[in-house]
């Protein structure tokens, strides 16, 4: 084929489309462009003929109530071969909140979520000053013959704000094979 032999019309059009947005965009740039000089510029000033109405001062937001319920315990180590019973406490800002038992629990994949329902009485109430945080503490001893003692076998932190946003707990012993778990909570605005 010669070089002067015309050639369709479609095979310039890849050429013809490519060119025609590379100058849509420069002109869309040129548009944008000018059109933020223009927002930049001062608007004209207007005289204020009324006297501002005087601000009132915001009343200060009262004690949010929460209502903290426990909802479940995710057992990675019972501490013991086969299962354990063990006791929980938990308080808020030192305070004691509710303390329950859990016979039977074990690590064993499936069985190891235990499920806390209303009959516990695994909840109660928290009034929480604005912007302000409540350390939750739980405590938890493992229970039977040779396990009683004043100080907890496993414990852990964590912190309710006043918007009521709470992340899982971990409760662990010192040694996690003696004790490892994970408490999760609701924390909801008490209805009036």
């Amino acid at each position: 084929m010669a070089d002067n032999e015309k050639k369709p019309v479609i095979t310039h059009m890849p050429a013809i489309l490519t060119g025609s947005a590379a100058l849509i965009a420069a002109l869309t740039t040129v548009y944008v462009n000018i059109r933020n000089d223009i927002k930049d510029e001062a608007p004209p000033a207007v005289v204020a003929t009324a006297k501002p109405a005087e601000a009132k001062p915001a009343a200060p937001a009262g004690p949010q109530e929460l209502r903290l319920q426990l909802q479940r315990v995710a057992v990675q180590q019972d501490g013991a071969v086969g299962n354990a019973d063990w006791r929980f406490a938990i308080e808020a800002d030192g305070q004691p909140l509710f303390a329950f038992e859990q016979e039977s629990m074990t690590s064993e994949g499936g069985r190891n979520i235990v499920v806390v329902g209303e009959d516990r009485n695994a909840r109660a109430n928290l009034e929480l000053a604005p912007g302000k945080r409540i350390p939750i503490t739980i405590k938890g001893w493992r229970s039977g013959w040779f396990k009683n003692s004043d100080q907890p076998a496993a414990s852990g932190q964590g912190w309710v704000t006043s918007a009521g946003a709470l992340a899982p707990i971990a409760v662990k012993a010192a040694d996690e094979s003696k004790g490892a778990f994970t408490f999760y909570f609701s924390a909801v605005p008490e209805k009036e």
